[in-house]
């Protein structure tokens, strides 16, 4: 073991130093193959010595010869104990072996002194470090994981609606199909996932009030790295740093390997279609709170650490940075070339040079039996014969199903057929993608129109094979390779009654005249559905969205851009990653079968990007009878938040938003900017990353957030009012009727660096209380000043909570 120990820890060295170059060479790649990488070299260190035992041994002649081998005759020596055959050389000359040693022959070394214990001592201490060392870093992973356990035992379940259904949203987004348990706790400053098999993502305390958006985004991260499985990652991670932890490359490497893994996650979120500034302002918010976690850190990934927050802030803004996951060549082709980079490696023995002949003895003749023959040549042939290669023509020739894309030279046109029956399923399995137009006929069959084009599209292959009265269209690459690039067209006929299942790496998907059930998704391109009846869900990584003139339910979705449902009759729901869902004359998606939009009144949104009109028109018909059409923006058409019919709802990455009314109600969004909604009706929601809030007069209910800001908002009429107001810094005032019954929960804060204590100022008589003593819990020690009391006869729940800024609660008209 003393000579496997040193060469175990010169070769782990070189693959850590090969693992840290290549990664940083791909520094122009996505941080998803960078962590691959990474990944592999861990793997490698941590399959090292086995590798090493019991592969065969590659001796390879690099060292210096052995000294005895030239030393001067009469130099006390071991001689060998075993005899070496004879070396012939150009079949004429002939070298004598040495011969079996005597007695006599052999020279012993005198014994060892008593001195030498010493390096005994030496080499007990060193194992028994490595083992304490090892010992104490599982020790610290498993009081990780006992931490983590205690921790979720005791954290508070998030199972209300909104939580549920933006869960069972980003699963569906990511791909998760384990169940995951989402708990908040006090004990966690920032989000985190940990878990392989029953994956759990602890949340701060406050998660119960963020915002939709942020919600959102908080749960695309975290569960990317459920779908990542980088839980266990780190774990792989944690086990080698432990075997090595004396190697000060394995602790750099397992940093770079957490960094990237952030990366990788926050590309997942920002390619789903979240604006990069707005992603980091999310990002930089959640850093704000996050402080050190200690064991259970290790083995969780967080989702902010301020040490990594600068390279994955500029990452994330990089517009030019790939984006792209893991496809599943570069997994195949990452595992091929470790086993090829190991194996030789872990086999690798250096061993002496021989020794050249002039010093070799000659003292004894070779015996027969040891004298090599004669090696005659073998007759090789004039070159290598291998098997004929094969173009991806004649590849497809030989294959089942249909024979198509034979021409050569130019880009391929033909038509495929199945026979199929009313009612039948078209199931499309475009691994090569594509566009896709679909359009009905009276015939019972499927017709194709296949244009292949692009630089690879000799590469790819494509059957139509009839089964169960539908048919199955598939286009796969006949040989594959990291860089291939096509734009084929498929343009297809079916009967008006037929349902279709689509499964494309990408293109546009266009749907007309037919009556059936739509589902699938496509990895990015336009998707246009027209004058169609049945069901759908249909989604695209990215493009455009529009349905119109058709007898809907379902959903559709994108991940960035505009979605458009217009003259839509049923419950159709459209989302969008970014970007605004445009509802015209088509019914109300929250109301169920039947019921219309209704009229709402004209009103524009203003952001810094331009001007977005929300309108109702009248149009008057040939006989007089005249129609209003209705327009109304949605920035999350899938959740449900209440608000009546004809509601303005936007989202924005950043910039100012006004609206001079919103009568039915209206929820708005901005990365940050002031907010002002005049005379509303219904709920009206307002949120911004930091700037001051306006509204009113409000008849309905009001809830306004805002990171760092006044808000201000006046309330009118007999209704009952809800109100929930939150500010970062910055006063709250609040005009109510003068005949209002309403509960009040107030708060206000002042920190020891605020110049004075803040104040809850009424125009009726409250009790307010102050507590004693600097809380720290939240940062800036500070303290708090509250009223806890009915107004009236008390009522619906006016609730405001604001830091270094009064509240003043007016009577109003």
């Amino acid at each position: 073991m003393i000579p496997f120990i040193p060469a175990l820890l010169a070769k782990f060295t070189l693959i850590l130093i090969g693992g840290l170059i290549v990664a940083s060479a791909m520094r122009s790649q996505g941080a998803s193959n960078r962590h691959l990488v990474l990944l592999a070299t861990l793997v490698c260190g941590l399959t090292l010595p086995a590798v090493m035992l019991l592969s065969p041994r590659w001796n390879v002649a690099l060292l210096p010869q052995s000294s005895a081998a030239l030393l001067p005759a009469g130099f006390p020596t071991v001689a060998p104990s075993t005899r070496q055959a004879s070396v012939r050389i150009d079949d004429t000359r002939q070298v004598d072996a040495i011969a079996p040693p005597t007695a006599a022959a052999v020279t012993r070394f005198p014994a060892p002194v008593r001195g030498s214990d010493r390096g005994v001592g030496a080499a007990m201490i060193i194992p028994l470090l490595w083992a304490l060392g090892c010992l104490g870093i599982l020790a610290w992973l498993v009081i990780g994981r006992v931490r983590l356990r205690r921790i979720s035992r005791t954290s508070w379940p998030l199972t209300d609606d909104a939580w549920t259904r933006a869960l069972a949203q980003v699963r569906a987004e990511a791909g998760v199909t384990r169940a995951v348990t989402v708990c908040s706790s006090p004990f966690v400053s920032t989000p985190l996932t940990w878990g392989s098999l029953s994956p759990v993502v602890l949340l701060p305390e406050d998660a119960v009030d963020w915002s939709d958006d942020h919600r959102l985004i908080v749960l695309r991260h975290e569960l990317a790295h459920i779908a990542r499985k980088d839980s266990f990652t780190q774990l792989v991670a944690g086990v080698v740093c432990a075997i090595y932890w004396f190697h000060p490359l394995i602790w750099m490497l397992e940093r770079r390997l957490r960094a990237e893994c952030e990366r990788a996650c926050d590309d997942r979120v920002v390619s789903l279609g979240t604006p990069p500034a707005e992603y980091a302002s999310h990002l930089l918010e959640v850093a704000r709170s996050a402080r050190a976690f200690g064991a259970p850190g290790f083995l969780s990934v967080a989702m902010a650490r301020p040490s990594q927050l600068e390279g994955r802030l500029l990452a994330v803004l990089n517009g030019q940075r790939q984006r792209v996951a893991v496809s599943r060549a570069a997994k195949l082709m990452t595992v091929a070339l470790s086993a090829f980079v190991l194996l030789p490696l872990a086999a690798f023995t250096p061993i002496d040079k021989p020794a050249p002949v002039s010093a070799i003895s000659r003292t004894a003749a070779v015996p027969a039996d040891l004298r090599p023959t004669r090696l005659e040549p073998i007759a090789l042939p004039s070159k290598p014969v291998f098997g004929e290669s094969e173009t991806a023509t004649e590849l497809q020739s030989k294959a089942d199903g249909p024979v198509v894309n034979t021409s050569r030279g130019a880009d391929s046109t033909f038509q495929l057929s199945a026979p199929v029956r009313s009612g039948g399923t078209l199931e499309l399995d475009l691994t090569t993608g594509g566009g896709v137009t679909i359009t009905s006929w009276d015939k019972p069959e499927v017709l194709v129109r296949a244009m292949l084009r692009g630089r690879n599209w000799r590469e790819t292959r494509v059957s139509l094979l009839p089964h169960d009265g539908g048919a199955t269209l598939e286009s796969n690459f006949v040989e594959h390779s990291n860089n291939q690039s096509t734009s084929h067209q498929f343009i297809i006929q079916v009967p008006r009654n037929f349902n279709v299942r689509i499964k494309s790496a990408g293109g546009s998907v266009s749907i007309s005249n037919v009556a059936g059930t739509f589902r699938g998704n496509t990895g990015g391109g336009e998707i246009t559905v027209r004058n169609v009846n049945g069901d759908i869900d249909l989604n695209t990584g990215g493009g455009e969205v529009n349905v119109s003139d058709s007898n809907l339910n379902g959903r559709v979705s994108t991940g960035g851009g505009l979605v458009r449902i217009m003259r839509v009759n049923g419950s159709v729901r459209g989302s969008s990653g970014s970007g605004p869902v445009i509802y015209t004359d088509s019914q109300d998606p929250k109301r169920g079968a039947g019921k219309g939009i209704g009229e709402g009144k004209g009103v524009s949104i203003v952001d810094a990007d331009g001007e977005t009109s929300v309108s109702t028109t009248t149009v008057t018909s040939a006989t007089g009878k005249s129609a209003t059409t209705t327009t109304y923006v949605d920035d999350d058409a899938g959740k449900d938040y209440g608000y009546a019919p004809g509601a303005v709802r936007y989202s924005a990455a950043g910039g100012p938003l006004y609206l001079e009314s919103a009568p039915n109600g209206a929820r708005v969004t901005t990365g940050g900017g002031r907010i002002r909604i005049g005379p509303s009706g219904g709920e009206v929601y307002a949120q911004t990353g930091g700037g001051p809030i306006d509204i009113g007069p409000a008849t309905g209910s009001v809830a306004a957030h805002t990171g760092a800001g006044d808000v201000s908002i006046e309330l009118t009429g007999s209704d009952s009012h809800t109100v929930d107001v939150t500010s970062g810094s910055g006063e709250v005032t609040l005009v109510v009727p003068s005949d209002l019954n309403a509960t009040l929960e107030l708060e206000t804060a002042y920190t020891n660096n605020h110049a004075g204590k803040t104040r809850i100022v009424s125009d009726w008589p409250l009790s307010t209380t102050e507590t004693n003593d600097w809380d720290a819990s939240h940062g800036t020690p500070r303290k708090y000043v509250r009223v806890r009391q009915n107004l009236g006869k008390g009522g619906p729940v006016i609730r405001v909570r604001t830091a270094n800024g009064d509240i003043e609660l007016k009577r109003g008209k």
